[in-house]
């Protein structure tokens, strides 16, 4: 038996032709998005085609459609429209930025189609009907200058500031830096917004007037340092963070901080404790705030920012601690994984999209967090299980495309 299969993102079937149907008694798509026609579409019904898509996109007959690829991160500018009198589909697999100026270049495209995230300005929410998100979608103030996610603002920041400008963070902004010249911030007009601004005690009176009415406040003692991301507390753990620390992400407390945990002043942990059960007593003596205190072990690998991502048995038993996806457009696990290894090694965070077996779905729900879409890829055969674990025998019959686009 004669198969194709096809994984990537974009899958182009506009111009797929009868010739090439002919050829396979079998064609496999796995693809986020799949572009077709309507001879396409009639076409495609009268073979042996399996579409496992999120979004199947019709567009007219005939048009000289041009569709625009971007794969990763990709911002929308006022001169980011497309060509006057040219349809033109957008997709975007990764994350898309729509800028304040980029209203109408937005409005001009006939569809934007993102496998990933969005963010735009909080006056073209519900403006845009030709935009749809296969993930998730934020807002940010008109009129902002956007900053990282996680904001750290220190006093070479004051030396770039514009004046009257109103910046933003989509997660959090840091003001600890003791150094700080938030004077000179406020003679020039500055102001800040995000969903939380951690603020130095001795710097909150200060800042705080900067601080847009929605941004929650967190104070915390001065001299307190701010990682981002895992950390692990060791034996170097205060010659590198001190004895004040605000973690965002999770905390792995490892067996020989049993001497540095009594130093510790404050500690506020943004995520999960994974400690060992006979230092539990010595660290709740101590002033830590955290999300969960947890009695396991780190995870051995951590995958992210990636537009796609595969998990197969290989790669689960290779790490006995586990692994992390997190922040990726779109994930597949491989049908030779048992739903076992899945609530024992795997753990998902902020994905767009996790494609997997039936019986996988509900270990994947159990250990998935932000993710948008949990879903089949349908009955993929052995073959294509294969294929993505990435231990696919050599077969003469099978053809395998594997690309971020393609055009069939």
């Amino acid at each position: 038996m004669k198969k194709m299969i096809v994984n990537c993102a974009t899958c182009d079937m506009r111009s797929v032709s009868e010739e090439t149907l002919q050829a396979y008694e079998q064609i496999v798509v796995n693809a986020a998005t799949v572009l077709v026609t309507p001879r396409a579409k009639e076409l495609l019904n009268r073979y042996n085609v399996a579409l496992n898509a999120a979004d199947v996109m019709e567009v007219p007959e005939g048009e000289n459609v041009r569709v625009q690829q971007q794969n990763g991160t990709y911002q929308l500018t006022g001169d980011s429209a497309p060509q006057a009198g040219k349809m033109t589909i957008l997709m975007v697999n990764g994350s898309l930025t729509i800028g304040g100026d980029a209203l109408e270049a937005a409005q001009a495209y006939q569809s934007i189609q993102v496998n990933g995230s969005v963010l735009m300005p909080k006056s073209m929410a519900g403006k845009l009907s030709n935009l749809s998100v296969n993930g998730s979608t934020d807002t940010y103030p008109d009129g902002a200058l956007l900053l990282r996610r996680n904001a750290v603002i220190d006093r070479t920041f004051v030396l770039r500031v514009r004046e009257d400008a109103l910046y933003w963070a989509s997660r959090r902004l840091v003001f600890t830096d003791a150094d700080l010249n938030v004077e000179k911030l406020a003679a020039k007009g500055v102001r800040f917004a995000s969903r939380l601004a951690i603020l130095a005690e001795s710097l909150a009176e200060a800042v705080a007037p900067l601080l847009t009415e929605d941004t929650d406040i967190l104070i915390v003692p001065d001299g307190t340092k701010f990682a981002n991301g895992y950390a692990v507390m060791d034996k170097r753990f205060l010659k590198k963070h001190g004895t004040k620390l605000y973690i965002n992400g999770d905390l792995l407390v490892k067996p020989e901080a049993a001497d540095v945990i009594p130093e510790i002043e404050y500690l506020y942990v943004n995520g999960q404790v994974k400690i060992p059960q006979d230092l539990v007593d010595a660290f709740e003596e101590i002033d830590a705030t955290y999300n969960e205190l947890a009695i396991q072990k780190p995870y051995g690998k951590v995958i992210e920012d990636m537009v796609r991502a595969a998990v197969d048995t290989k790669l689960l038993e290779k790490y006995p601690d586990g692994v992390q996806v997190t922040d990726c457009a779109m994930v597949r696990i491989a049908k030779d994984v048992t739903p076992e290894l899945i609530l024992e090694r795997l753990s998902i965070a902020d994905c767009a999209k996790v494609f997997c077996t039936e019986e996988q779905e509900a270990a994947v729900s159990a250990v998935s967090k932000g993710v948008a879409m949990i879903g089949s890829m349908g009955d993929m055969g052995e073959d294509i299980a294969d294929l993505v674990t990435g231990s696919l025998r050599l077969n003469p019959n099978l053809k395998v495309i594997n690309a971020a686009d393609y055009v069939m």
